[in-house]
């Protein structure tokens, strides 16, 4: 699969990306991937590989699971604060409305265009991934 995709992604008529960026070689971003290539969505790939790896992404949107994330997260959550870039966290197992309502109103608040998406491996054998995932088509 290409790393880019086509236009634009919206969760509302307000919420609008211009591209997600996701992890090389996660199961999470592979099943991201799919999601996103669903919706023509434009994807590229994210190393954190190098001083300017986060240059050009606007924010970071972490999944999660009751509130836990990996330490290879919370790593890449500093260096998003440590350069005053927004972070957004989303608990898949929280209300689905209020994180897709919260989700919408994070973007448009902080004006992110290019996001990377990450989350645990884990995720991907919850169900309510794809419940939310389906919800923000």
């Amino acid at each position: 699969m290409s790393s880019e995709r086509a236009l634009l992604f919206a969760i509302s008529p307000k919420m609008k990306l211009d591209k997600i960026f996701l992890k090389t070689n996660s199961r999470f971003s592979q099943e991201l991937t799919a999601w996103a290539g669903d919706l023509n969505l434009l994807v590229d790939e994210f190393s954190e590989k190098g001083e300017d790896a986060l240059d050009g992404i606007d924010g970071l949107v972490i999944f999660s699971e009751n509130q836990t994330e990996d330490k290879d997260l919370l790593d890449l959550r500093e260096k998003f604060d440590g350069q005053q870039k927004p972070v957004h966290k989303i608990d898949i197992n929280g209300t689905l409305m209020v994180g897709v309502s919260n989700l919408d109103l994070w973007i448009e608040r902080n004006r992110c265009k290019k996001v990377l998406f990450v989350g645990s491996d884990s995720l991907v054998s919850n169900t309510n991934l794809e419940r939310y995932l389906l919800s923000l088509k």
